[in-house]
């Protein structure tokens, strides 16, 4: 008996020993396939980042050769001078050689380059050939200048590094100001080659230097304290103190063309340029050392990982080997095992009735109680009122079925502070398949939901800029997008959407403009009402909107196409862009098109004055199921009041 007894030892022991060698293995497998993996995408994402980078330099090299060329070819329409020919053909040379470079090496849409080229073409002809006036011309070139600036913008979108992601929004900023810049030194050059005051010119001057000011206030509010200083520098300068005196004497109408001297004006706007760009070619400078600087730590990070690999495998073997042939050392070795899950886990232990029997340093550690003040205690001690009593009725339903129970829960230290873990909570079943006592192990997030709750916000931050771009364009206030978010809020809320869904919505509702950055500022601004051509110009806003999010996987960019499409849709199916009816439309495009709609009415803008209340809530009734959901209209004026209080308190100023 004591031989089968030793020979029934010896088999187990053997089974044993083998998967004590087998495991080893798996994890050498397992490892270096997450290695390998890991390192994948680290290389695929920073290869990425680089031609994103890449992409927006080069972008940003074409832009600046093409205010060059509008320049040049603006003095050769504004004088009879064959003189700029040469240096026509050579600014032109300079853009194709960039585009031609785009086009190879940039990660923009070719199909969109080559559109653009053919827009250049045209234009170029309708220069050689002096069919197109000086502002025409003018204009021209500055629409194709915007379409490069917005495919910038969407390029910056894919751009996951936050640090990197910063100072492009930085840089992005600066090149909106230096091309504010350009266009007002060069409607200024045509106005001065004309001799004579013109309206067109004038108004190009006035839209550009609006831009001009709120770039400069984006860029300024962007920046590292070193770069404001030169920012303020530059507000600080003769040459800037020389453009606001001009620019007032216009908004004046006390403008004499004759009385300003060409080559004082053309040396001071360009040094003006010249410095934004220095600061611009520094950004550029901190860009290229952040992405080497992220280049070393991947390689650095993969060096060590393949080093730790390595070292991991050959003492992993070498104790495999060692525990096949020593089976008090196999005993041994799993001891130490489990006392490093001991040691790096938050461990505790509870008998059947779910009181704590047993728990380690970690545990001590994070929630501030000492053993004696846990054991013999329920777990209730730490439990958070935050965390739902339906998941403490889970997880015993759970682990009283044999299963072992995963989940997060938020905890209460001794202080009274939080923190989370993730927990699994294990039952310890016996040979007569009773539970014994759980076993909980549990790992802390709570830095984790930090850094998470820190990126979300500054998606959020990066959504509210590009809308700021969008209503500064349209000489809209930052109260215009805070009410529609706010408003659409208390609708989401009435509605019965969830946190999430409502959470996604108000963040994503001030893009629901966003398209216009990529409407025209005659059409946009334009006083009065648009003819019917201007009109269908205008309407393409929906559409660039949600192409500009449409492609992205990210549920708030999701959300932002979706509110950028579909909130001019009518209830009645006589919206556009796609003429959707009822609920076809999306819930989060019917309840921004009433929180603009309500907003826009009662606002000033450039074509219209601010509607009585009156006539703006007799407005919506009329549209009840017409224009607007009706029941978002039935909850509108049952909580009228709250809507009323969200518009005082972000009520624009007068500045």
């Amino acid at each position: 008996m004591k031989q089968a007894s030793a020979q029934n030892t010896s088999s187990t022991t053997l089974h044993k020993l083998r998967l004590l060698v087998a495991l080893p293995m798996l994890i050498i497998v397992l490892g270096f396939g997450y290695i390998i993996n890991d390192a994948y995408t680290q290389l695929r994402d920073f290869e990425h980042l680089k031609q994103s980078v890449n992409t927006v330099k080069l972008v940003s090299k074409l832009v600046d050769r093409l205010q060059l060329e509008r320049g040049v070819s603006n003095g050769y329409l504004s004088s009879e001078g064959e003189h700029f020919k040469k240096e026509m053909a050579q600014k032109r040379e300079a853009v194709d050689r960039v585009l031609a470079t785009l086009k190879k090496k940039g990660t923009l849409s070719k199909h969109s380059i080559e559109a653009i080229e053919k827009r250049l073409q045209t234009l170029r002809d309708g220069v050689t050939k002096r069919t197109l006036s000086p502002s025409s011309a003018f204009e021209d070139y500055i629409h194709i200048i915007r379409e490069f600036q917005v495919d910038y913008l969407k390029l910056l979108t894919s751009v996951n590094d936050t640090d990197i992601k910063t100072k492009l929004m930085a840089y992005t900023n600066l090149t909106y100001l230096k091309e504010a810049l350009g266009q007002m030194r060069g409607a200024v050059n045509g106005l001065l080659s004309l001799g004579r005051p013109d309206s067109d010119l004038m108004k190009m001057v006035m839209s550009a230097r609006g831009e001009y000011i709120a770039s400069l206030e984006r860029a300024r509010s962007l920046q590292e304290p070193y770069y404001t200083k030169k920012l303020d520098a530059i507000v600080g300068s003769p040459q800037f103190h020389y453009l606001a005196s001009l620019f007032e004497e216009m908004q004046k109408r006390q403008f004499n063309v004759q009385a300003i001297e060409p080559k004082e004006w053309f040396e001071k706007s360009t040094a003006l340029i010249d410095r934004i760009y220095e600061i611009e070619q520094e950004y550029l400078h901190q860009i290229d050392a952040a992405i080497m600087e992220r280049s070393k730590e991947i390689y650095l990070k993969l060096a060590f990982n393949i080093a730790a690999f390595v070292l991991t495998t050959i003492l992993t073997l070498l104790l495999a080997f060692r525990l096949k042939n020593d089976v008090g050392r196999t005993l041994k070795l799993l001891e130490e095992y489990r006392d490093a899950v001991d040691r790096s886990n938050i461990v505790s232990k509870t008998d059947r009735s779910g009181r704590i029997t047993y728990v380690n340093d970690k545990f001590c550690e994070i929630s501030g109680f000492s053993p004696e003040e846990l054991i013999g205690k329920p777990h209730r001690v730490i439990r958070h009122a935050d965390t739902p009593k339906e998941v403490f009725d889970d997880m015993w339903k759970t682990i009283l079925d044999k299963r072992p129970w995963r989940g997060v829960v938020k905890n209460r230290k001794k202080d009274g502070s939080d923190y989370v873990v993730e927990v699994t909570v294990n039952p310890i079943v016996n040979n007569e398949g009773e539970i014994e006592e759980f076993i909980s192990i549990r790992h802390d997030i709570t830095e984790i939901l930090r850094v998470h709750e820190t990126i979300e916000q500054t998606q959020q931050d990066l959504i509210y800029r590009l809308s700021e771009i969008s209503e500064a364009r349209s000489k809209e206030t930052g109260f215009h997008v805070r009410r529609v978010a706010e408003y659409s809020r208390l609708l989401g809320r009435y509605s019965g959407l969830s946190e999430e869904e409502i959470k996604y919505l108000v963040t994503a509702s001030p893009m629901h403009d966003i398209g216009k950055v990529a409407i025209p500022d005659a059409i946009l601004n334009k006083e009065g009402p648009l003819d019917e051509e201007e009109r269908e110009v205008m309407k393409r806003h929906a559409l660039i909107g949600y192409d500009l999010f449409k492609d992205s996987d990210k549920p708030l960019l999701k959300a932002a196409a979706v509110i950028a499409h579909e909130h001019h849709e009518r209830y009645d199916g006589k919206g556009y862009p796609c003429g959707l009816k009822g609920e076809e439309i999306h819930i989060y495009g019917r309840i921004t098109a009433l929180a603009d709609v309500f907003d826009a009415l009662g606002s000033e803008r450039c074509y219209k004055e601010a509607w009585p209340d009156e006539a703006v809530f007799a407005y919506l009734r009329a549209e009840r199921g017409k224009q607007f959901d009706p029941k978002l209209i039935d909850i509108f004026f049952e909580h009228l009041d709250e809507f009323l209080a969200i518009r005082d308190r972000y009520r624009d100023s007068c500045i």
